[in-house]
Order: C-alpha cells, then sequence, then structure tokens
C-alpha cells in the first residue's frame, strides 16, 4: 500500500518552480518574472519574460564594475539577447539586475555546464548505422554471392591444385562466407550499439518497415551463423545421407540469402535518410543475385546432355585449348561453357565488388537533408 502510494505521487506532475538546466542559470524574483541565462560553448542566451508586466533593460554585472547593458523593448512582455562570453571576465561572478533594480545573486561562469551526454551523441549513433549498412552490403552483396558462384561454378577451376589439403573452390567458398558472416555478424553489433541495444523489431512500437528491416535482418543473420555451424557435423562425401545435407545447406542458404536481400530492399527503398537514391540503390542490391542466376541457369543449360548433342562442341564449338589427352594421346580440347567459367566467375566477382563499394559511397553521403 505504501509502496503504490508513493509510486502515485512520483508521477504526479510537479506545479512548483521549473527546472533549470545545468547549462543555465534561472531568477525568477516573482511569480510573473522570469530570467533565464543559458551557455551554449562560447555563446550566451538571454531570456526575459514578464506575464504582467512591460519589461525594460536588463544587466549583467560582475564584481569589478564590469556591465553590460541589454536593451529590451519597454512594449513588450519578453526580451532575447545573444552575447559571446568574450565579453565578460571568466573568473569573475556574474549577476544580472533588471530595470526595477531587482539584482540576482552572484553565480560563476563555469558553473554554466552543458548536461553530461549519456550514450552516443546523434552523430555518432549516424555514423554507427552507417556501418551496419556498409558491412550488410559488402556480406551479403560480394563475400556470399562469391562464395555461391565459386560453389556453383567453380569446381572445375583450377582442379589439379589445392589450397591447405583442400580443393581451391571449396576453400574459396569457404573463405568468402567466413567473411561474410564476419561482416554481418559485425554488422549487427553495430545496429545494436547505435540504437543502444534496443530492439526495434515486432512488438517495439517502431514504424512498420523497421520492424519488417529488423525482423528480416535478425532471422537472416541468424540462418547465416547456422550455416557454417551445421557444416561441422556433415557426413562424409560417399555417405548415403550426404544428400540430404547438400541440400538443407542450400535451402537454408537461398532462405537466409532472400530474407537478407528483401531487408536490403526495404532499406534501399524506405529509409530515404540514408539512402538517398532509391532507385539506383534498388538496381544495385538487385544486380548481384541477378547475375548469380542468369550465370547458373546459362550454365546448367550449356553443360546438359541436350545442348550437348545439338551443338556438337566437338567439332565446330571447340575451344583451341588442350587440355588433356586421350588413350590413343590424341589430343582433345576442351569444350566452350567449360572455358567460359573462368572469365565468368572472376567477372563477376569484380562487378559485386564494384556494387558493393559504390552502394557504400551512396551510404556515406547519406543523411544530409537530416
Amino acid at each position: 500500500m505504501l509502496l503504490a502510494l508513493t509510486l502515485l505521487l512520483l508521477s504526479i506532475p510537479s506545479f512548483g518552480a521549473p527546472t533549470c538546466d545545468l547549462n543555465s542559470f534561472c531568477y525568477n524574483p516573482n511569480e510573473s518574472t522570469k530570467v533565464t541565462l543559458t551557455r551554449n560553448g562560447n555563446e550566451l542566451t538571454l531570456k526575459v519574460y514578464d506575464e504582467k508586466n512591460s519589461i525594460g533593460d536588463v544587466h549583467l554585472v560582475q564584481k569589478n564594475g564590469k556591465d553590460i547593458p541589454i536593451s529590451c523593448d519597454s512594449n513588450s512582455t519578453t526580451c532575447e539577447a545573444q552575447l559571446s562570453i568574450d565579453q565578460l571576465e571568466k573568473n569573475l561572478p556574474v549577476s544580472i539586475k533588471l530595470w526595477n533594480d531587482q539584482t540576482s545573486d552572484s553565480f560563476p561562469l563555469d558553473s554554466l555546464v552543458p548536461p553530461r551526454q549519456e550514450g552516443l551523441t546523434k552523430d555518432q549513433r549516424r555514423q554507427f548505422s552507417k556501418a551496419h549498412a556498409i558491412l550488410m552490403i559488402f556480406g551479403w552483396l560480394l563475400f556470399v554471392p562469391t562464395g555461391f558462384l565459386f560453389a556453383r561454378l567453380g569446381r572445375d577451376l583450377f582442379k589439379d591444385e589445392t589450397w591447405f589439403g583442400a580443393a581451391v573452390w571449396f576453400q574459396v567458398h569457404r573463405a568468402s562466407n567466413f567473411m561474410g558472416i564476419v561482416c554481418i555478424c559485425t554488422s549487427m553489433l553495430c545496429i545494436f550499439i547505435s540504437q543502444q541495444w534496443t530492439w526495434k523489431g515486432t512488438g517495439s512500437g517502431s514504424k512498420y518497415w523497421t520492424e519488417v528491416h529488423t525482423d528480416l535482418g535478425v532471422i537472416s543473420t541468424v540462418l547465416a551463423v547456422a550455416q557454417p555451424i551445421n557444416s561441422l557435423f556433415r557426413c562424409g562425401p560417399t555417405h548415403s545421407r550426404r544428400v540430404i545435407f547438400n541440400w538443407a545447406h542450400r535451402i537454408i542458404g537461398i532462405i537466409a540469402y532472400t530474407l537478407a536481400l528483401t531487408a536490403i530492399i526495404i532499406a534501399a527503398v524506405q529509409f530515404k535518410r540514408i539512402w538517398n537514391e532509391p532507385l539506383l540503390e534498388l538496381v544495385l542490391v538487385c544486380l548481384p543475385i541477378f547475375i548469380c542466376l542468369v550465370a547458373s541457369i546459362a550454365f546448367t543449360a550449356l553443360e546438359s546432355e541436350r545442348f550437348r548433342s545439338k551443338a556438337s562442341f566437338g567439332d565446330s564449338m571447340e575451344t583451341p585449348l588442350i587440355t588433356d589427352t586421350d588413350e590413343n594421346s590424341k589430343p582433345v580440347r576442351e569444350p566452350t561453357p567449360h572455358a567460359l567459367k573462368a572469365p565468368t566467375v572472376f567477372w563477376a566477382v569484380g562487378v559485386f565488388f564494384c556494387i558493393a563499394v559504390a552502394l557504400s559511397l551512396l551510404v556515406v553521403n547519406g543523411y544530409k537533408n537530416v
């Protein structure tokens, strides 16, 4: 009962004297007159208000006799003036003398300090938000598509070489995805720091698209982190159940990338304070997945038996490269689709990098109109 009464009393607003900020000196000689001297860096702002009487000139007086008069319109009930702190002696206290000879207590100028900043400043929060966006861009639009292309098209590249005991495509696939996950997780850390560890997803009361963006981003991040974890428990390549892992790995990757891409598209279209060119950004965001899909479909078709039989690669469509010999030591030429894989993969990775840099520059130049 006592606790409830205490909380009730604390919840009732105070109707007494108004509070005064730490960077201000407030003087209320009577019920109708209010005077405030506020310091902002080296600038001082004097505000005078009298709801019943006309006001007159105000003076800032120091103990050494220095007097700074401030003229106010005698027909007005308000007065505001700007002055520099250099007009006063910083080491001497100052008092406010009103037109009716009422004088405030003296106070040191050093006592007018701005309130201590709690947490990050607005600019720092913006920088962390930009870091979040840039890291997500490099994670999902550069490293993850690179890992996908090497897994899908790079298995025949450098097939006679190994890196640290594993195929080149596998090492690039694993390294790219690992770098992508590092970027994604660091990006999530940046946005939580920017939002001062407050939840912005479903149930937070935030704007609709902010909640959707947050939900999709968190789910895609969890799925992305789950990929290398479930890879630790995969069975051997010749195991009968390896196909189950392969499809599960692919499906989780597709879902994670789809959700992440949707979250980035929402940011590009809806978060116009930081993303200033929605149409251009939308095109750039969708370009990596478009390249991956086109390359995958094209090489799947080119490598199909039906296409091979129609194209007759052994005759008119052979490349001039000799890659192997048959059992009679006759040179066997490499078919065109295989020869195109290397330039396609490396060209695509270069495009991914350019897209990530371009989008990052757009993000860096965000918040221009805020």
